[in-house]
């Protein structure tokens, strides 16, 4: 039996070698024909803006709308006067005030009865007028109602996607062509990957009969004994829900995996008290990874699992894919700048994003990563490049360019390619050169 596993693990590492690790952020899906809520950033936030949330004294209030309302105004107030203006607030800031409210609401209502579950910096501050009479369910209610909506968006491509197998072929035919080659970190909340390879490893068990769930396991997500292309929802997904009856196999903040998304709707039914993090500061239970803690709702399986493996791949693995992400988590980023550290030269990166079509020049391509991009990302491509990206406009010979401005756009150290014209664009164009560059 030692003999087997040790050839099963020998078996798993020389798939590997030749795979890739694929980082897929929310641009993936952005490029489907969706026929409901386009799930960007700003339509999402558009859509939780109109929850008309249940107060617990009676009534309906429009609490999240309020809210983003009054911190705009709060916001525009402690801005330099020649700053320019704030950017609108997304459902993820929105949800990280929601969140600081919960925390600290206890403290403003004096509801806590033990020092313990007593946040100590909530004793240095107040709520405005218009905070301190909002109840703290009030808060509660808001912020589960706009998760809730976040994954009915979500389950509106999804199950799209699940019912009609003839759709999207390009995306579907794109994941099969890395089946057994890939180890994909997920950041979306969808099961469109899984509907796409059919065989893949994420660590959950078979569904056991009477049950309408299943339980994850840390050793066969990290044995991987069928040789699969692993799939880690770092973020969470909408099948997901907290164990409601013992064994906990980890802790009593276990998530599973539900049968289908109404299954899980009907399982998140009374959910335990949000859980705390070291400063005692209550969040939200890590259904969906959401907000700025993230971080913190990394704490309980198989989020802290996903998480560790994503450390591993990187540093391991060579060959890099990143799709639709902005760069936006800082937890991530520092961990791609593990993977620099431990292959140097070696190191091959892929980054499919989609730029506006204005960008069609390097001089424009180079001012949008620069200066309308996301400042991690500049960051990223100027360290992995290694080629003087602070060049002047104008300069004859570009040092990240190789020959004339084209997608893909590749460095002239050859360790970064990058397509800027979307996923759909970049497999239906330009999959062999992906591959190619890759060497999968």
């Amino acid at each position: 039996m030692e003999l087997r596993n040790k050839r099963l693990t020998e078996r798993n590492v020389n798939i590997m070698d030749s795979g890739v690790t694929v980082i897929v952020g929310a641009g993936a899906v952005l490029d489907f024909e969706h026929k409901g809520v386009f799930p960007s950033v700003s339509n999402i936030t558009e859509e939780v803006l109109k929850l008309n949330i249940q107060k617990v004294e009676g009534g309906g209030r429009p609490l999240l709308r309020e809210l983003y309302n009054h911190v705009i105004k709060k916001l525009n107030k402690v801005s330099e006067r020649n700053c320019r203006k704030f950017p609108q607030l997304n459902f993820e800031n929105l949800l990280h005030v929601l969140e600081m409210c919960i925390a600290y609401s206890g403290c403003w209502r004096k509801e806590y009865i033990s020092w313990l579950a007593f946040p100590e910096f909530g004793t240095l501050i107040q709520p405005d007028d218009f905070l301190k009479d909002i109840h703290t369910y009030d808060y509660i209610r808001a912020a589960y109602g706009l998760q809730k909506t976040v994954m009915d968006i979500v389950n509106q491509y999804d199950a799209s996607f699940e019912e009609d197998m003839s759709s999207e072929q390009w995306y579907r035919d794109f994941w099969r062509s890395l089946s057994g080659r890939s180890n994909i970190f997920n950041l979306n909340y969808d099961n469109t990957i899984e509907n796409s390879l059919g065989e893949y490893e994420d660590g959950f068990l078979p569904i056991k009969e009477g049950e309408d769930y299943s339980r994850f396991s840390a050793k066969q997500y990290y044995e991987n004994r069928r040789g699969l292309s692993t799939i880690a929802h770092l973020h969470g997904q909408i099948l997901f829900s907290e164990a409601k009856s013992y064994p906990f196999d980890y802790s009593t903040r276990d998530l599973v995996k539900n049968r289908d998304f109404q299954t899980a709707c009907k399982n998140r039914i009374g959910i335990q008290f949000p859980p705390s993090n070291q400063a005692k500061e209550e969040y939200l239970q890590p259904i969906i990874v959401s907000g700025s803690r993230k971080t913190e709702k990394m704490t309980f399986a198989p989020n802290n699992v996903y998480l560790s493996d994503l450390t591993r791949k990187v540093i391991e693995n060579n060959r890099l894919m990143i799709i639709g992400y902005s760069f936006g988590d800082l937890y991530l980023n520092e961990i791609l700048g593990l993977g620099m550290a431990a292959h140097g030269d070696d190191f091959r990166v892929v980054i499919i994003d989609k730029f506006s079509p204005y960008i069609n020049s390097y001089t424009s391509w180079f001012q949008h990563l620069t200066h309308g991009g996301n400042p991690e990302e500049y960051t990223f491509v100027s360290r992995l490049a290694k080629d003087r990206l602070f060049v002047e406009v104008g300069q004859e010979e570009f040092p990240l360019i190789v020959g004339e401005y084209g997608v893909p756009v590749v460095s002239r150290n050859g360790k970064l390619m990058m397509c800027v014209s979307g996923f759909k664009d970049a497999v239906v164009n330009h999959k062999d050169e992906i591959m190619g560059f890759l060497g999968i």
